[in-house]
């Protein structure tokens, strides 16, 4: 476009030159002017393109080479070897969580609240990445009798950081990949994912629930808590859980309405259970109750 218009800009000066004028040229540059405005903002408008669009890819290429750079050290060492030799660089960095077929393979940090890390890298720095990150009231050693701790990380289009969860919402994606294994000092943990949920972060319903419920005074409290879990979740995974049971939520936000976020919780399981784990049972469940919000947003009513 800046092309045709710079050479209708010198076809037209040419042109004037075989047409007697008189010398004040005033009528001439206001015609011309706006051509010039228009071949500057080109000319900007392509140059912040370019700028931008390369500021993306660099971002993008740095932050897998820094993933990958991690996992190479992690890795190739035993777990608490490795988490401490990148811890030097960021004393943040409290473990590590890895979910076969997903990519998620990663350190988790954790810092004094739980917005640092949302547009920080591992190592502390700027990015719209972020990193996956252990809430700030939990820790994987789980004190206080914490009973269920929360990791948190964004939903990249690119499937980095925790963009990937939203394959556990296909059936046969979840039959393949049930188990999530978190390795923090010198424990490695298998996790069975019991529940994968669509919810709000603004809505509550109404009702209490609270998926991340780390406490429970009783078995009642906790077949409350456990019966709500299983009605919401988009699969009947076939896992059960049990009064005394530790569990790790993952949580990354979703596009289906404003507020929207992808919730999987798991189970702790053993070794020999999670080697013996069957879900080829698993089915989408029928009656899956969705946020209040999920419901107004299409136009429907709220059944409950």
């Amino acid at each position: 476009m800046a092309g045709r218009h710079s050479k209708s800009f010198f076809d037209f000066r040419k042109n004037t030159h075989t047409t007697p004028l008189n010398n004040n040229k005033t009528g001439v540059d206001t015609i011309l002017l706006p051509y010039k405005i228009i071949i500057f903002v080109i000319v900007v408008s392509l140059f912040l393109s370019s700028f931008l669009i390369g500021r993306f890819f660099l971002q993008s290429h740095s932050n897998k080479k820094l993933l990958n750079n991690s996992k190479d050290i992690f890795w190739s060492l035993d777990s608490q070897e490795g988490l401490k030799t990148l811890s030097v660089k960021n004393k943040d960095i409290k473990g590590w969580i890895k979910i076969e077929g997903t990519g998620i393979d990663y350190a988790v940090c954790q810092s004094k609240d739980n917005k640092f890390y949302i547009n920080h890298n591992q190592l502390g720095k700027k990015s719209r990445y972020g990193s996956l990150f252990l809430s700030c009231d939990d820790s994987f050693e789980r004190n206080d009798n914490d009973k269920n701790i929360m990791i948190l990380g964004n939903n990249m289009k690119d499937g980095t950081m925790f963009g990937a969860l939203k394959k556990y919402r296909n059936l046969n994606f979840y039959k393949e990949n049930p188990c999530v294994e978190i390795y923090y000092g010198d424990q490695a943990e298998t996790y069975a994912v019991f529940a994968v949920m669509l919810l709000s972060a603004t809505d509550s319903d109404g009702d209490n629930y609270i998926p991340t419920k780390s406490h429970f005074s009783n078995a009642d409290v906790f077949s409350t808590w456990y019966n709500e879990t299983k009605s919401r979740s988009l699969i009947d995974t076939t896992v059960d859980a049990k009064f005394g049971d530790d569990f790790l939520t993952l949580v990354t936000t979703a596009d289906d309405f404003d507020g929207a976020r992808l919730v999987v919780i798991c189970k702790k399981v053993t070794e020999w259970d999670a080697s013996h784990l069957d879900v080829s049972n698993a089915v989408t469940n029928s009656k899956i109750k969705y946020p209040k919000i999920w419901y107004t947003s299409r136009g429907l009513e709220y059944p409950y």
